[in-house]
């Protein structure tokens, strides 16, 4: 991977990487880094170092509903120019987020 790029805001793809695999996570972040402004990615701790591949990394720990509203209104307002979420779950994600970028 190419050095880190300038985080883009507003702007920039957040991939979704919850619940992949780290195989999954690094094949993801290899399609979307090049065509991507600034590549976000949302991980859990056991894919720390696979998604530090990315230009900007947020890990998600269980918070609460404090800390998951926090994620929320933290992604709102970074108003991505889209979010990729390759796991079929938790699709009822994009409608906590407003306004609501494409959502693939």
């Amino acid at each position: 991977m190419p050095k880190k790029r300038p985080i883009k805001e507003p702007g920039g793809v957040l991939l979704i990487g919850l619940g992949m695999s780290a195989a999954a996570l690094a094949e993801a972040i290899e399609a979307l880094y090049p065509d991507a402004v600034s590549l976000t990615v949302l991980a859990d701790e056991a894919n720390r170092k696979i998604a530090a591949r990315a230009d900007e990394v947020w890990i998600y720990a269980p918070l609460g509903l404090r800390g998951f509203m926090a994620l929320m209104r933290r992604i709102s307002w970074r108003r991505f120019e889209a979010v990729v979420q390759p796991q079929p779950t938790p699709r009822w994600l994009k409608y906590l987020v407003w306004p609501r970028p494409h959502w693939q």
